[in-house]
C-alpha cells in the first residue's frame, strides 16, 4: 500500500464511522412499521370500543361494520381523517344519515377515545376489527392475580369452582375454545338457558371484569387437572 493509500484509508475510518452512526440513529428514529403497540393492549381504544358498543352500534353496526340505511361502514376507510371523524361526533350530522351531535354530551376525554377507536377502525377490515382491544395485555401477571383473586370471591363458591375447576359450570382449563372478548362478554351480559349466569356489567368496572377474562384465559390455556 502507498502512502497516499494509507493516508486515504486512515482518513476514510473516522467518516466511515460517522456515517454507520448516522445510520444507528436513523434506524431507531424511523416508524417500526409492523412493530407498533399492539391495540389488544391500549387502553384508549379499548375505551373507545366500549363507549362505541354503548352509543354507536344502533346505527354503525357491531364494530363498525355499517348498518343500511342508517349508516356506512367504518372499517377499511382511508378517507376518514381524525379531523373528519372529531367534526362528526361533535357537530352531528343533518340529512341522510342523520347523526346526533355528541360534543354537549360527552367530555373531552370521551370523544378523544372515539376518535381513536373510529380512526382504528377505518384501517382496519372486518375479521381485525372484531379483535378483542383491552386496556391492559392479558399476560399481565399482576392483572391474572387480581382476577383470580375476585374470581374465588366472587365465581368460585356458587358455580365455578376454585380456580375454576369442579363447580357446576364446566371447568375452565385446557379450553381452546374460550376467546378473551366471548369471557369478556359473558361476564359483562351474563347469559340465559341451562348454564344461568348473572350479567356483572352494572356492578364491576370494565377493568375488573377484563382482570376476569385475563384469569380466565390463563386459565384455559392450562392442561386439565
Amino acid at each position: 500500500m502507498t502512502r497516499d493509500q494509507r493516508r486515504q484509508s486512515n482518513d476514510a475510518t473516522p467518516r466511515t464511522l460517522l456515517a454507520r452512526c448516522w445510520l444507528a440513529l436513523s434506524m431507531l428514529t424511523m416508524p417500526l412499521v409492523g412493530l407498533s403497540a399492539t391495540p389488544e393492549a391500549d387502553a384508549e381504544l379499548a375505551a373507545g370500543k366500549s363507549r362505541f358498543e354503548k352509543l354507536c352500534v344502533t346505527c354503525h353496526g357491531k364494530a363498525g361494520a355499517g348498518r343500511d340505511g342508517r349508516a356506512p361502514r367504518l372499517q377499511q376507510r382511508p378517507d376518514l381523517a381524525a379531523g373528519f371523524i372529531r367534526k362528526r361526533i361533535v357537530e352531528g350530522k343533518h340529512g341522510e344519515h342523520a347523526m346526533p351531535p355528541w360534543g354537549s354530551v360527552l367530555d373531552a376525554a370521551t370523544v378523544d377515545q372515539l376518535v381513536a377507536y373510529v380512526g382504528w377502525l377505518s384501517t382496519h377490515d372486518a375479521a381485525s376489527a372484531g379483535a378483542a382491544l383491552t386496556p391492559f395485555k392479558l399476560d399481565d401477571a399482576e392483572r391474572i392475580a387480581a382476577g383470580r383473586k375476585r374470581f374465588n370471591k366472587t365465581c368460585a363458591g356458587y358455580c365455578h369452582g376454585h380456580d375454576g375447576v369442579g363447580g357446576r359450570a364446566p371447568d375452565f382449563r385446557a379450553r381452546p375454545d374460550l376467546t378473551a372478548q366471548f369471557v369478556f362478554d359473558t361476564i359483562y351480559h351474563g347469559r340465559e338457558g341451562a348454564d344461568v349466569m348473572p350479567p356483572w356489567g352494572d356492578a364491576l368496572s370494565e377493568e375488573r371484569i377484563w382482570e376476569l377474562a385475563a384469569f380466565i384465559m390463563d386459565l384455559a390455556a392450562k392442561p386439565a387437572e
